[in-house]
């Protein structure tokens, strides 16, 4: 069992207050948070987790305190998180912020070669201790939040700093020490790309082989779940997942340009009254537009003109593999699949401009160049 362990609940602005000089106490924190998007259409951030030392605290972002100074102080400068890739987008989506440095446990523990990754087996491996799950899919907006959801919430933050001094020296006993901070460096500034637009949201996972006439009802149908969603503030695959939504798309073509209610596959019990009408209004919609509108198959792409050099590739992998092994890591670490293919892609001159291709750090291309002369020599 988990130590059971005191905390302070911040959702006040002399409770703010009181952090914030606690922060300017302190060079580094460990900090976790938690959003909500299983419960609700747009994702917000729900819980902001600190420990300094011996002192845990639990900040409330929905209480209607503004937050933002606490990233200003100096302990939020240096953070350590454990898997802090979405963590590090949430802040920088919420707030435009992002911390100077982070210390990312995961990231370590995949650099000493560990196997398994997850914060509950470290915390087992390293201090004998199983933490609880049960809340790990809770609704984090749940107003005034629960004890036992409160003592799940600061575990995620009890362990990181003995997790940390524990992890770092054996990242310095085998020279791995600069990798990891070159690694959260690129892991923040990756955090505040923006992602890519996508033109045809509604073209989801799954869909690439749909016929022009199944791709327009997909498009409605899409477009009517959005819609309900935002309504409801539910997620959308809550309100119609995509098995359902590609059985009735399948069945409507089945019986186009007719629209069988009786012929649908089974629909949620809350398919009734005004969401029942406007469900059949928008199949009715989609079935009336003329094939001329209807949207087209996305074309694939066209293979680059100057494609891996296959042989080079194949032997790039089995060298990352040997290195990797050496190492005692996950080979992907040294390049993954996409890295290795504009490695072994012809046309640059020297290995420089093929690093700057497959964006590897400085100590990815050290690792590289040893790697290479051994082999091409």
């Amino acid at each position: 069992m988990p130590i059971q362990e005191s905390y302070t609940l911040v959702n006040s602005q002399e409770g703010l207050d009181i952090l914030l000089n606690e922060l300017d106490l302190y060079d580094i924190a460990a900090v976790d948070t938690e959003a909500d998007s299983m419960y609700h259409y747009s994702v917000r951030l729900c819980l902001i987790q600190i420990t300094l030392g011996d002192h845990h605290w639990i900040v409330d972002p929905l209480s209607g305190i503004d937050v933002k100074p606490i990233f200003s102080t100096r302990a939020m400068q240096t953070i350590i998180f454990h898997g802090a890739d979405y963590d590090l987008r949430m802040l920088w989506n919420t707030y435009r912020i992002s911390p100077k440095h982070v210390f990312d446990t995961m990231l370590a523990a995949k650099l000493l070669g560990e196997e398994r990754l997850g914060l509950a087996h470290l915390v087992e491996k390293y201090f004998d201790v199983k933490l609880i799950k049960d809340n790990q899919k809770a609704d984090w907006t749940i107003r005034p939040l629960p004890l036992d959801m409160c003592e799940y919430a600061i575990h995620d933050t009890l362990y990181l700093h003995e997790l940390c001094a524990l992890l770092g020296d054996q990242l310095i006993s085998q020279g791995k020490f600069t990798w990891l901070i070159e690694t959260c460096d690129e892991l923040i500034e990756h955090s505040k790309v923006p992602h890519e637009v996508v033109l045809e949201p509604w073209r989801i996972s799954g869909s690439s082989k749909f016929s022009p006439e199944e791709l327009n009802l997909l498009k409605y149908l899409w477009e009517w779940r959005e819609k309900e969603a935002a309504t409801l503030d539910r997620p959308p695959y809550k309100v119609l997942g995509v098995e359902l939504l590609f059985s009735v798309i399948h069945s409507l073509s089945c019986s186009y340009p007719k629209l069988d209610m009786d012929s649908l596959p089974k629909l949620p019990r809350n398919f009734n009254g005004a969401r029942l009408d406007s469900f059949k209004e928008t199949l009715e919609k989609a079935l009336q537009v003329p094939p001329s509108e209807w949207p087209l198959p996305l074309q694939r792409p066209k293979p680059p003109l100057n494609g891996p050099d296959g042989d080079l590739l194949d032997a790039l992998r089995i060298w990352r593999d040997e290195k990797a092994e050496e190492l005692k890591f996950d080979p992907s670490l040294l390049a993954n699949r996409t890295q290795l293919i504009a490695l072994a892609t012809p046309g640059k001159d020297s290995w420089e401009p093929r690093y700057d291709a497959a964006h590897l750090m400085r100590w990815q291309r050290n690792i590289w160049n040893a790697i290479l002369n051994e082999h091409l020599k």
